[in-house]
């Protein structure tokens, strides 16, 4: 199972749109630093916000990534060497995290840099600031999760652009729906759903609940791996 997490990562970073997206993240984050400085803005402004929109933009890259394998046929020669299903499902989820991970690491800590050298860190609080890239962390491996369940759930190319679709969906729901649906109701969607967690998240206040957050990610995690692999061991390959 090993050699193939490590082949899955291969295959995953020796792709030229994923190193360029990680390389235009990176970018993003030292010329977002620079800009708030000339703008007045405070360190690492709209932070999460640009953290949800990367999350977004790169399930893209993930879904395609996942459904080349079936339109290629590769999953299936995969069975046929003797890959169970089991680790070929949790190969893909572990590459698609890390390619979300590094995608949205690279951008946080080329802008805590600049932030840090054009607009200074005197007033920053940094128990709020960790605590919120805590709940982004699992909010974001939730994304993925997300993207891997739809990919691997379809044995079509849409499974390469339906998680785009799903993540912008998803965020509308919370920017709408909290503006025009307040109430409990909504709040509790909006603290369920990964991508309006990151929506809601800032450098002024940290979460009023992180732990109920970051547990709601977790399982919204596993119910995707667990329902994935389930749907993935009932599909028919041939």
């Amino acid at each position: 199972m090993s050699k193939l997490f490590l082949v899955e990562l291969k295959n995953m970073f020796n792709k030229f749109d994923v190193k360029m997206s990680i390389l235009v993240f990176a970018l993003l984050g030292l010329f977002l630093g620079y800009l708030n400085k000339i703008n007045d803005n405070e360190f690492c402004s709209s932070m999460f916000e640009w953290i949800m929109i990367i999350t977004m933009t790169i399930s893209a890259l993930g879904g395609l990534f996942i459904s080349k394998d079936y339109t290629q046929n590769t999953i299936r020669n995969k069975i046929i060497v003797g890959h169970t299903r089991l680790s070929i499902y949790l190969s893909k989820q572990f590459a698609v995290s890390l390619m979300y991970l590094a995608s949205t690491g690279a951008y946080i800590l080329t802008s805590i840099i600049s932030n840090s050298i054009f607009v200074g860190i005197d007033n920053v609080d940094f128990k709020i600031m960790m605590t919120s890239l805590l709940v982004a962390f699992f909010a974001i491996i939730a994304c993925s999760s997300i993207t891997t369940f739809i990919s691997m759930s379809l044995k079509k190319e849409t499974g390469g652009l339906l998680p785009l679709l799903v993540m912008y969906a998803l965020m509308l729901v919370g920017a709408m729906g909290s503006e025009f649906f307040k109430g409990k109701v909504m709040d509790f969607i909006c603290e369920i759903v990964p991508v309006c967690q990151l929506l809601f998240l800032n450098l002024v206040s940290a979460p009023l609940e992180p732990l109920k957050l970051i547990m709601f990610s977790v399982l919204i995690t596993i119910m995707c791996i667990s329902g994935g692999y389930y749907i993935f061991k009932k599909t028919n390959l041939n």
